[in-house]
């Protein structure tokens, strides 16, 4: 099965076979000390399955240390992140891979490549395009448009739409047009009262090769 499911804010579960992947599992009622609009979609305390914990950065809205170790004690799901969030993760060494901008590797049978992104607010800002069953998703994190984003192949890509200090509809809308993946999914949206968009800017126009589809929270697209 290979599917995708948005769980609030950056937050996605993305399925590529039997393998379980979470991107910044937070599920706190604030994001970075506003107030959050809309809850997380995840129960940390149900989380069964997970192979894979992603983070994107080490700010609160990515990287929420008690959630990661809580699933972590309960799957053995290896955390995959920069320096400077791993630093705030209470976990065994054995499950922690800390990753850099250009590395290229394997884990537990899914292809990772962590590409750059541009966000002033972190310290070491990431993106990841993962690879797996045949298909290439790409979760930009917290990151404004940057040069050579276009040459980013993937199948899917989810990018923030937020504002401020990430990209908003329009940036991201053209972004993906020069990406040209097959389902454009948007994120880092309507959390809090600084970051209210209208994802419909984002996915008009976006090209006929591509899908742009606005997913509600807790929603799981299939693919």
């Amino acid at each position: 099965m290979r599917s995708i499911k948005y769980l609030g804010h950056n937050c996605f579960e993305v399925r590529l076979g039997q393998i379980v992947c979470l991107f910044n599992p937070v599920v706190s009622d604030s994001i970075g000390g506003a107030a959050r609009l809309q809850k997380s979609g995840l129960n940390a305390k149900a989380v069964r399955e997970c192979d894979l914990i992603f983070l994107s950065n080490e700010e609160a809205g990515n990287c929420e240390p008690e959630t990661v170790k809580e699933i972590n004690e309960r799957t053995f799901a290896k955390v995959v992140a920069p320096k400077p969030a791993l630093a705030k993760i209470d976990v065994a060494d054995r499950f922690k891979v800390d990753v850099r901008i250009g590395d290229r590797f394997s884990v537990k049978g899914i292809d990772v490549e962590v590409i750059k992104a541009v966000h002033p607010q972190a310290q070491y800002p990431v993106g990841y395009l993962i690879k797996g069953e045949g298909l290439a998703v790409y979760h930009a994190g917290d990151t404004y448009s940057f040069t050579d984003m276009g040459k980013i192949m993937c199948d899917v890509a989810i990018v923030p739409i937020g504002g401020g200090s990430v990209m908003d509809p329009f940036a991201a809308n053209i972004a993906v047009k020069e990406m040209r993946p097959k389902v454009a999914i948007p994120m880092g949206y309507n959390t809090t009262e600084k970051n209210r968009q209208d994802p419909n800017e984002f996915i008009l126009d976006l090209g006929e090769r591509t899908k742009g589809v606005v997913l509600k929270i807790g929603q799981e697209m299939r693919i």
